[in-house]
């Protein structure tokens, strides 16, 4: 176990000396074995060690045990050990998920804030290891085939993902198990283990012992290197969507963040495969994990892009794409209706001189101050609003947005700068012909967002 531990350890350069390591210790035999080998290896890979246990405010007295017996372990090993508590179901209340995926991304989320705690204090790399084993893998692959998934979830669990480490990936369930009870050491077992309300928990309980039994005993072996193959293949695909991102993709208001926009008709000139890359890679940009993204949300925004503009498809985590006129966006739900603050504005009055150069800035404009008669206020559209075209006729500022094929959710999110009905100003866009500076302008007002503000033009 030792001996296979550290081969895996340094084939995928999980740590260097003097490196900290973080184990997410649950209390069961997977993650009390990787706190034992890590232990037993820690002079010779010259690691530090320390050991998290969540606990989720679920099955009451058992998990209150789960943690003191963690504790007691790593009492045991002098290994610094701390308890985190969440309330999994309220969260995943809160996010509309699954217990067992709000679960999982806490306890991610606590050991990365140890972590770079951890890293802060002692000014040394850190990492997080996590016991995923073997039968892990095949697991992740089958329910990943099952929930419907591109070729990234068919290539199963990473050895490494940024600061995270998975030394056990080349050890199997039934390994652990006897190194365990021949080294005499107990664990705790979770009741909810054995119960097969989980889809994950069927296919480790049921299905994967049944292949092995009756179609192929080298069945969990063959699936995992199927997932190799698959997993170079993805990230070849990968890289060439990325690369489309970086050339097509745009950030839009409200924030870079939380919406970003891909022109629909060089989206079509791609292969199917490539472009359901693109969408993953978009889908990725707007949140950390593709957990409750299944193929046929894929194929769902896939099928939205060949459609007119209007439509859109909503996703788990509070994911929405639509399209807008001849483009694809991917937007946050709850952005969806959300209105950006009014900008600040300075005001400047002085005298035009022939000689000064108008501003191109699109965050400074010039009027001519003399023919404004009203007082002037920054604000969102009216019924009536208008601009003056060049022509001296009137546009209204509704069909100057429809012509401008800016799509009707943002339009109210638009400030204009105006004088009653007549607007200067349509912020980040277009300023009325009437207020623009010429040879007989004597008075300049400048107009000016603070800190170039991001007006979505």
């Amino acid at each position: 176990m030792k001996k296979e531990t550290l081969y895996y350890i340094r084939k995928y350069h999980m740590a260097e000396p003097g490196d900290g390591v973080i184990v997410g210790l649950s209390g069961g035999a997977d993650s009390v074995c990787l706190l034992r080998v890590l232990w037993c290896l820690k002079e010779e890979l010259q690691i530090s060690l320390r050991a998290v246990h969540v606990h989720h405010g679920l099955r009451g007295e058992e998990a209150d045990r789960d943690a003191s017996f963690a504790m007691a372990v790593c009492r045991e090993l002098d290994v610094p050990f701390k308890t985190v508590k969440i309330k999994a179901a309220e969260e995943a209340g809160r996010l509309g998920i699954s217990v067992e995926e709000a679960g999982r991304r806490a306890r991610y989320q606590i050991l990365e804030q140890e972590a770079c705690r951890w890293e802060e204090q002692e000014k040394r790399q850190v990492r997080i290891a996590t016991a995923h084993h073997k039968d892990d893998n095949a697991e992740t692959i089958l329910h990943n085939l099952f929930r419907g998934t591109g070729l990234k979830g068919l290539a199963g669990i990473a050895p490494v993902r940024g600061r995270i480490i998975r030394p056990f990936l080349q050890i199997s369930r039934k390994e652990i198990l006897e190194w365990l009870k021949e080294s005499h050491f107990s664990y705790v077992e979770d009741s909810t283990n054995h119960e097969n309300e989980y889809t994950r928990n069927r296919i480790r309980n049921e299905l994967i012992p049944n292949i092995t039994e009756n179609i192929n005993s080298r069945a969990v072996q063959n699936i995992l290197r199927a997932g190799e193959r698959i997993g170079a293949a993805d990230r070849y695909l990968e890289k060439k969507a990325r690369e489309w991102v970086m050339r097509h993709a745009k950030k839009q208001m409200p924030s870079a963040s939380e919406r970003v926009s891909i022109p629909v008709p060089e989206f079509l000139k791609e292969d199917e495969i490539i472009q359901g890359y693109i969408v993953r890679c978009l889908l990725t940009e707007q949140n950390d994990s593709l957990q409750d993204i299944t193929a046929r949300h894929v194929e769902s925004i896939l099928e939205l892009a060949k459609k007119g503009t209007g439509k859109e498809v909503n996703l788990p985590d509070a994911l929405t794409v639509r399209t807008e006129y001849d483009r694809l966006v991917f937007v946050r739900r709850n952005q969806k209706d959300s209105r950006a603050a009014a900008p600040q504005v300075d005001f400047q009055v002085f005298p035009y001189q022939n000689h000064r150069e108008i501003p191109k800035n699109q965050y400074t404009k010039w009027f001519d101050y003399d023919k404004i008669e009203d007082t002037l206020s920054v604000r969102k559209r009216r019924t009536g609003d208008y601009i003056t075209l060049a022509s001296g006729g009137r546009k209204t500022v509704k069909a100057f947005m429809i012509d401008e094929k800016i799509p009707r959710e943002r339009r109210d999110e638009i400030y204009l700068l105006a004088e009653g009905s007549h607007v200067l100003w349509i912020i980040g866009y277009r300023i009325s012909e009437y207020y623009k500076i010429t040879e007989q302008t004597k008075n300049i007002l400048q107009v000016q967002l603070d800190g170039g503000m991001d007006s979505g033009r």
